[in-house]
C-alpha cells in the first residue's frame, strides 16, 4: 500500500553514522512511511550496517553515482505520497517530526513543504523557515542555506516533472532544487526542525575541495546557460552569479 512519507537516505562510507540516521526514522511515533537506502558502492561496512538493523528497502549500486545517482535510484522505487531527503551521516531532529509534518500537510496538497531544521557538528544554529523567508525567489535563488533536504516534496509533482539530480556531479542539488521551487505551484510551512544536520564532518562532500569540485560547478553553469534561453528568470541569473563566485572562491582555496 502506498505510505504518505518516503524517507530517501543516501550512504557512501558511512558505517559510523548510518544506524543512527535509519533508527531516527524508525522511532518515530507516526509509522507510516517508507525507508529507501542507496548504498552507493561503499568501500567500509556501510552495506553491514544496514543489512544488521534491517526494515528497509535497500540498493545496492554496482556502479558509484554519487548522491544524485542514489537519489535517483531510491526515486524510482519510492512510493510515499511525499519525499523527504536524509543524507546518511545525518538523522531526524527527534522521534515526532513525521507525526507533525503529517499534521501540517493534512488533505491539502503542496508540492512542497519547507521544513526547518538544526545545524550540528561543528556549529550551533537553528533554522526556521517564515512567510518572510519562503518566497518563491528566496527559495530558488537567495536562500543561504539551499538543498533539497529542508524540503517535503510531493512526489507526483517531481514525477510530473521529471525532476531528476545530475549523476556524478558534486552539488547535484543546484538545478533540482532551482527547477522544484520555480515550478512549484503550492506549498506549506513547516516551522519547527525536521532534520539534525551534521555540519563539518572530515571527508564529507562539504568539506572536499578538489578540482573536481570546479569542473562540476562549470557544468552546472554550462546547463544553467542553456536554461537561460528559454527560461530566462532573475532567479537564474542571481544563482548563475552565485555560482561564479562561489567557483573563484573554491578555486584560490585550492591553490593556497
Amino acid at each position: 500500500m502506498k505510505k504518505r512519507f518516503s524517507i530517501i537516505i543516501t550512504a557512501y562510507n558511512i558505517e559510523e553514522y548510518i544506524q543512527r540516521s535509519i533508527k531516527s526514522v524508525k522511532e518515530q511515533t507516526f509509522q507510516d512511511y517508507e525507508i529507501v537506502v542507496v548504498n552507493d558502492c561503499s568501500k567500509d561496512e556501510t552495506k553491514k550496517k544496514v543489512e544488521e538493523i534491517g526494515g528497509v528497502k535497500l540498493i545496492n549500486h554496482e556502479e558509484n553515482k554519487g548522491a544524485g545517482g542514489a537519489r535517483n535510484s531510491a526515486l524510482d522505487v519510492a512510493e510515499g505520497e511525499y519525499i523527504i531527503f536524509l543524507d546518511g551521516d545525518d538523522y531526524l531532529h527527534d522521534s515526532n517530526v513525521l507525526e507533525k509534518l503529517d499534521k501540517v500537510i493534512g488533505n491539502q496538497n503542496p508540492d512542497v513543504v519547507y521544513m526547518g531544521f538544526q545545524f550540528g557538528g561543528d556549529r550551533d544554529e537553528l533554522i526556521i523557515p517564515t512567510p518572510e523567508n519562503c518566497t518563491k525567489s528566496i527559495k530558488a535563488a537567495k536562500d543561504p542555506y539551499p538543498n533539497v533536504w529542508s524540503k517535503c516534496w510531493n512526489r507526483v509533482f517531481i514525477e510530473k516533472n521529471h525532476f531528476r539530480f545530475c549523476e556524478k556531479r558534486y552539488y547535484e542539488d543546484v538545478l533540482f532544487l532551482y527547477r522544484g521551487v520555480m515550478r512549484s505551484e503550492s506549498f506549506l510551512i513547516a516551522p519547527f526542525p525536521v532534520h539534525t544536520y551534521i555540519s563539518g564532518r572530515t571527508n564529507s562532500i562539504t568539506t572536499t575541495l578538489n578540482f573536481k569540485n570546479i569542473y562540476d560547478t562549470i557544468a552546472n553553469l554550462e546547463e544553467m546557460t542553456e536554461m537561460k534561453k528559454t527560461e530566462p528568470t532573475e532567479e537564474l541569473d542571481y544563482i548563475m552569479k552565485r555560482e561564479i563566485n562561489m567557483c573563484k572562491k573554491r578555486l584560490e582555496k585550492i591553490i593556497k
